[in-house]
């Protein structure tokens, strides 16, 4: 998310957005500055999907991140999972949500959040096991 100044001493548009002569602004993509007559100043703040990425070894609760690393507020997210050793069952905000997501070894799962559905991930397990877990803004 990369910022540009307005260098020029005219009005700019940059992705869609106007800005005057002088004026920095922050867009959520690239722009090839061949294309726009401003110029880059900053690439940060960073764009970064990536809201949590773990390996979990050990049975537990695992919070769905409630904002990303710009500190906005996430509602869509997906989660994935990628099961390299043994089995697992995977609950949504409750161990009463019934019945569980069973994974088992060499198993993968994607799940996509279109709203605020989920807030806790609670794996369980009777046995040893390694398992990835990320979870992303979409």
């Amino acid at each position: 998310m990369p910022s540009y100044k307005n260098v020029t001493s005219s009005r700019q548009t940059l992705g869609g957005k106007v800005v005057e002569p002088g004026k920095v602004v922050c867009t959520t993509s690239y722009h090839n500055e061949n294309d726009v007559k401003l110029l880059r100043v900053d690439d940060a703040p960073y764009f970064n999907p990536i809201l949590f990425s773990e390996i979990i070894t050990s049975k537990g609760a695992i919070e769905v991140p409630k904002k990303n690393n710009q500190g906005e507020y996430v509602t869509r997210y997906a989660i994935h999972f990628y099961l390299e050793k043994g089995e697992v069952e995977i609950l949504y905000n409750s161990v009463k949500n019934k019945p569980a997501l069973k994974l088992y070894s060499g198993c993968r799962w994607n799940l996509r959040c279109f709203e605020r559905t989920i807030d806790q991930i609670i794996i369980e397990s009777n046995q040893s096991f390694i398992l990835w877990v990320i979870m992303e803004k979409i």
